[in-house]
């Protein structure tokens, strides 16, 4: 049987990104609490999608703008390339990590 967890049955099919599995632990962890009143409201869904998505969103700009500071090397070499991609973005999600994701809500 389908289990409704959320006021609308569409958002409990919706699946879950990265950092709203990394938001939820963080609640589990810190904030059981508010974790559960956000369940007994039939919120907790919604509240996990609604972090994913402005992380990830605010991931996506933060690499632009490191990015525009930052340019990819002018070079062939694609490990190069990578390398510098690689930085800028663990660099984002950390920032993401820390402003979004580990917050109480």
């Amino acid at each position: 049987p389908e289990l409704q967890i959320s006021e609308n049955p569409q958002t409990d099919r919706m699946p879950v990104g990265r950092y709203g599995k990394l938001w939820k632990e963080y609640m589990m962890e810190k904030h059981p609490h508010r974790l559960s009143e956000l369940v007994a409201q039939g919120k907790v869904k919604e509240v996990i999608l609604k972090v994913d998505e402005e992380a990830e969103q605010r991931k996506e700009r933060l690499i632009q703008q490191f990015l525009l500071k930052q340019p990819m090397p002018d070079t062939e070499d694609t490990t190069e390339r990578a390398a510098h991609m690689g930085m800028i973005t663990s660099t984002a999600e950390e920032i993401v990590i820390s402003e979004l994701v580990l917050r109480l809500r």
